[in-house]
């Protein structure tokens, strides 16, 4: 049973060891999502998310919900984040690769600028200063949008409302 168990946590490492699926399962950390929500986060074509997506299924990391035609994907157990979480910390840790997490970054929720979505400073895959900013993103397709053009996401927070994870205009268009 012992060597059962080894081979299988060598098969979740292998599927796991990918950076976007990494970004899939803190996306999917706390949250449930589709995969339209999922691709514009990520910055990745909707087949090759599939693919990852796929995978990730197969190997029972993840599970899904219909909701009408929606389908929303969620993490099967969430001690896999925490798995994820704790290699994260060691590598911090063992490669002195991450600063030390201040007291203002454990406790405010923030918002993605790009996407909308809320999430602890200290859980954000990344952060850009702008203008004497610091802003704060759910994953790597919304840090490659805001650096592309990060003016149009500047004060948008001020201006736009948040709906399932889509920016909205005050007119209730869709911002661009």
């Amino acid at each position: 049973m012992y060597q059962r168990l080894l081979g299988l946590e060598e098969d979740i490492f292998k599927v796991i060891a990918n950076q976007k699926r990494l970004e899939i399962i803190q996306l999917l950390n706390k949250r449930e999502l589709n995969v339209t929500e999922m691709a514009e986060m990520l910055a990745i074509r909707q087949p090759n998310l599939s693919q990852h997506l796929t995978i990730m299924r197969q190997h029972k990391i993840l599970t899904i919900t219909k909701k009408g035609r929606e389908v929303y994907y969620t993490l099967a157990d969430h001690n896999v984040a925490r798995a994820v979480d704790l290699i994260f910390h060691f590598l911090q840790t063992q490669y002195d690769a991450g600063d030390e997490i201040s007291a203002d970054k454990l406790f405010p929720i923030v918002t993605d600028p790009v996407c909308g979505m809320r999430l602890s400073a200290s859980e954000a895959f990344d952060s850009v200063k702008y203008e004497q900013r610091t802003y704060y993103f759910c994953a790597s397709g919304c840090t490659a949008n805001f650096n592309a053009n990060p003016h149009k996401y500047q004060y948008q927070e001020h201006s736009s409302k948040v709906k399932r994870g889509k920016l909205l205009t005050s007119t209730n268009s869709r911002s661009d």
